[in-house]
């Protein structure tokens, strides 16, 4: 019943922003979006074929997998062809151009990784996600310059000292959303939210936000195989390459309308990606301070947690989307009535320091 009633949601989420799209891009048509959708359709029909025969699967072989049997990781690749075929329809930014084209190290080292007769290491993951950042800074000259008046004591100035800073942002983001991918929908829910946030704050400033549309309808798209509209036989993962992907669209989204315009300050991002960027900073503490390595899945991120204690994976997904709702909102606010960036800051502060108080980072018992 709830997941029909989920189905049902995002179907009627992926025709209301058509519905708001249709007036924009150069090649916007009622024939144009609906080959897109059953286009998406049969791609995702051949891709997952495909990905059976090379083992691009996963396995439900460990204590933390819920799902029975072997199910295609191809959720990225299935947003990614999406996100192509939208730019062409909608149009978009160039900029964002590159963003799709900076992608590919990420796909194909996320994709290797995915393969059961292949392991690539933690450290190659990450040498393409600098790999792929490296790409948009020099086409683009686009980076973390400043990171705006974070105490109360005037701009922060980077300059070219922003461009490591930068990477290692879009790491750590990259690996959060990676982090967070442990259910149903949940990585693309979340998702989900945050474009719809930034959507909502770029439409209250006149802005037609073309590419922000086409993230929503294709990962909408993505969320009606993963979360089995279609049937438990057509059921896809997002795999390494979706998540890690996605948290670095978000990152760069985040990076350039915060450096290229007026409309995002660099430290409400994170109220825009708070949960992901929360739950990832509590693990590491936690790990950090059980001796434990960074890099070790484990049952200790909160969807686990609300899981082992008996609420449903819909409960879940709603408690999650609620809580990325309302700090997405507070993005949103914080942007439009131009409240003190240390504000944000202190409070972000203040709401991770509560938490370690609460003993949510406590160490594990050996």
């Amino acid at each position: 019943m709830y997941r029909k009633l989920i189905g049902i949601t995002i179907l009627g989420l992926y025709f209301l922003v058509l519905a708001v799209a249709i007036t924009n891009g150069p090649l916007i048509s009622y024939q144009s979006l609906l080959l897109g959708f059953f286009g998406l359709v049969v791609i995702t029909s051949l891709i997952s074929s495909f990905a059976k025969s090379i083992k691009l699967l996963d396995t439900a072989n460990e204590k933390r997998k819920k799902h029975e049997g072997s199910v295609p990781l191809i959720g990225g690749i299935i947003i990614y062809i999406s996100i192509i075929y939208g730019t062409f329809v909608f149009g978009v930014d160039p900029f964002y151009r590159i963003v799709i084209i900076s992608l590919i190290p990420i796909l194909i080292i996320g994709i290797l990784d995915g393969i059961e007769y292949i392991r690539t290491p933690i450290s190659l993951r990450v040498i393409a996600q600098i790999l792929s950042s490296w790409i948009i800074i020099i086409f683009t000259d686009i980076y973390l310059k400043d990171l705006g008046d974070l105490f109360g004591l005037g701009t922060i100035t980077l300059n070219e000292l922003g461009i490591p800073i930068t990477i290692f942002c879009v790491v750590g983001v990259c690996n959060a959303f990676n982090m967070l991918d442990g259910m149903d929908g949940l990585t693309g829910s979340v998702t989900v939210v945050i474009i719809t946030s930034i959507l909502i704050l770029l439409y209250l400033n006149n802005i037609a936000y073309n590419w922000g549309l086409i993230l929503i309808l294709s990962i909408l798209g993505f969320l009606a195989f993963n979360l089995s509209l279609f049937g438990n036989e057509r059921k896809i993962f997002l795999g390494d390459h979706g998540s890690t992907g996605l948290g670095y669209i978000v990152s760069w989204n985040l990076i350039y309308l915060s450096q290229e315009t007026d409309l995002i300050t660099p430290v409400s991002s994170l109220w825009f990606i708070f949960f992901p960027l929360t739950d990832t900073v509590l693990i590491i503490i936690r790990r950090i301070r059980s001796s434990k390595s960074i890099f070790v899945p484990d049952r200790k991120h909160i969807h686990y947690f609300l899981s082992d204690s008996g609420y449903s994976d819909v409960k879940i997904l709603s408690i999650i989307v609620s809580i990325s709702f309302v700090t997405g909102l507070i993005g949103v606010a914080s942007n439009y009535w131009q409240i003190k960036e240390y504000y944000l800051l202190y409070g972000y502060l203040t709401l991770v320091i509560f938490f370690i108080i609460l003993g949510v980072t406590k160490p594990e018992k050996s």
